[in-house]
């Protein structure tokens, strides 16, 4: 409830930036709401309660749980701009898609399943999700709207997108995340139910301990390395068993940034990298199947969004931290500086050990 500090680029004055991909986040507190209030019997309810042509084949298994945590199997195409932006119809688009994997086998960070959830929502809630997230969420806790970038966060049919589009200022994106350090409450009110909260933030699933419920747990000592057990199952499926063989010799080294992962990839396999990549992909995985957490325990929660958009929550210090960065035609977005600020986490988290040494939070 105190400012302890805050910064706005000289000239600039504070107003609203998309959050980006930080909005998943949001909509997974959309999401809690309505469990709290009983429109969605729980996460484990399956998306075909709420687009019935679900109801036979493979995808009647996905359940709301599978969207929150990405682990639905469908098709994936990470880049939004080669389907989602051009598609006509975002929701559509998610449920003609094939399935590449069994639902809930695998996580795969998928922003056309998410998209899904905004036709959940509104399904439930009987209005659309960004008025609903407006009522629900924002205005009780004095945050007015429009909430969603009139531009770029709607599909051509009208439908907000749940993947991006949330439009904040860093002010009202700290009330957010002071909402999660609350365990769901606002002044004395009951936004979201407790359990949910804890849910959210905890692990979701067995393949990415560092994800919850559409928010990233994260440690003061992030590592990361190439599973031996993985590459076992893989040679077992009979995938590309030479290219597997020499990513064997990475298995003993640890990292700390994943953007260190492909150069190594890169120095072990050579031109066996595309070979193994491509037969991993036919058996319907992924290169990020055969990474393995080897972190240090969760002291932090993080949303967190493309340019280097960042929401960080760490509970024992009662600490909340924003980062927003506007595009700007005059900066190359592909450059260290001043988009990702891949350390900003790590730093807030070096300042939350200035009030308190031990930060590992339970497991719920």
């Amino acid at each position: 409830g105190k400012v302890l500090a805050s910064y706005t680029k000289p000239g600039e004055t504070p107003h609203a930036i998309e959050m980006m991909s930080a909005t998943k986040s949001l909509v997974g507190l959309a999401v809690g709401r309505l469990v709290s209030e009983g429109k969605i019997k729980s996460i484990d309810e399956p998306v075909s309660d709420f687009d019935p042509e679900w109801r036979q084949g493979h995808k009647a298994k996905i359940t709301v749980r599978m969207l929150l945590n990405h682990t639905s199997g469908l098709q994936n195409v990470p880049n939004a701009m080669v389907e989602i932006y051009p598609a006509p119809d975002g929701i559509k688009l998610a449920l003609a898609a094939e399935l590449s994997s069994p639902p809930g086998t695998r996580f795969s960070y998928n922003n056309k399943a998410m998209n899904l959830l905004a036709g959940v929502i509104e399904q439930a809630s009987g209005m659309r999700m960004d008025h609903y997230i407006e009522r629900m969420i924002l205005q009780p806790m004095g945050i007015q709207g429009p909430a969603w970038n009139t531009g770029d966060g709607f599909d051509h049919a009208g439908h907000p997108y749940a993947m991006a589009g949330w439009k904040a200022t860093a002010a009202d994106a700290a009330k957010v995340s002071e909402l999660v350090l609350a365990d769901g409450r606002w002044h004395g009110k009951q936004l979201i139910d407790p359990a949910y909260i804890r849910a959210m933030v905890g692990q979701s699933q067995p393949f990415t301990p560092t994800y919850g419920l559409l928010w990233w747990r994260r440690s003061a000592d992030p590592k990361m390395g190439f599973s031996a057990q993985a590459i076992d199952t893989m040679e077992r499926q009979g995938i590309d068993r030479a290219g597997l063989e020499k990513l064997r010799a990475l298995v003993p080294r640890t990292f700390t940034q994943s953007s260190e992962l492909r150069p190594a990839l890169k120095q072990a396999l050579g031109t066996e990298l595309p070979v193994l990549a491509k037969d991993i992909e036919a058996h319907g995985r992924g290169l990020d199947d055969l990474i393995e957490d080897r972190s240090g325990p969760i002291v932090a929660y993080e949303a967190n969004g493309y340019l280097g958009q960042y929401i960080v929550v760490v509970p024992k210090a009662h600490l909340v931290a924003v980062r927003q960065i506007e595009a700007d035609p005059a900066y190359d977005d592909k450059g260290p500086w001043p988009y990702g600020y891949g350390d900003f986490t790590a730093r807030v988290i070096a300042l939350a050990r200035t009030y308190t040494s031990d930060l590992t939070v339970p497991s719920p």
